[in-house]
């Protein structure tokens, strides 16, 4: 399927994917930064993981992405099967309750986040043995659901991580982590 349909599919279903103006900035910023191990938190009917895949598979790339809900997963691999990718690796699993060493075999560069809003410092706590030392961090929607993130801003004073909050569009703002 392409893009633009599974834009307004989901549209018209009312499933949440990102916005226009994120997924521009995703676009933009793996083409500046060209990372090789990319993950992802949270890609429902895998329109975000669609977005990543096509912007790194211009250099050697991986994108590990999870969907914790098994009917998005499912109809995320219907829209993603046709492409053929052998190197987007996609699981039906909540990062929070596995070993993420085992499934995942390199340190991960770029993190884009967009699930569970609650769950956003346990992700952050719980994606941080992967992390190369050189990497960014993108968490989605956060002005929109800052009422569920206040652990995630806790988290981020008590370790002194430098974020930036940045306005895709009103109401739709995403907290990059850049540690480039």
């Amino acid at each position: 399927m392409e893009l633009s349909n599974l834009r307004k599919s989901c549209t018209d279903r009312d499933i949440p994917i990102i916005s226009i103006e994120t997924e521009h900035f995703l676009v933009n910023h793996l083409n500046k930064y060209k990372p090789k191990i990319c993950f992802e938190i949270g890609s429902a009917v895998w329109y975000s993981s669609i977005v990543i895949a096509n912007t790194i598979k211009k250099w050697w790339w991986f994108l590990y992405s999870f969907e914790i809900s098994y009917a998005s997963y499912l109809e995320g691999i219907q829209n993603i099967w046709k492409q053929a990718w052998k190197n987007l690796i996609v699981y039906p699993f909540d990062v929070l309750k596995i070993d993420l060493k085992k499934l995942i075999p390199n340190t991960v560069d770029f993190v884009f986040v967009d699930w569970q809003k609650s769950q956003y410092a346990n992700y952050l706590i719980n994606i941080d043995d992967i992390l190369s030392p050189k990497n960014t961090l993108i968490f989605d929607d956060v002005v929109k659901f800052k009422f569920k993130m206040s652990r995630l801003y806790w988290y981020l004073q008590k370790k002194q991580i430098i974020y930036k909050e940045i306005e895709m569009e009103k109401w739709d703002w995403i907290i990059l982590i850049d540690n480039r």
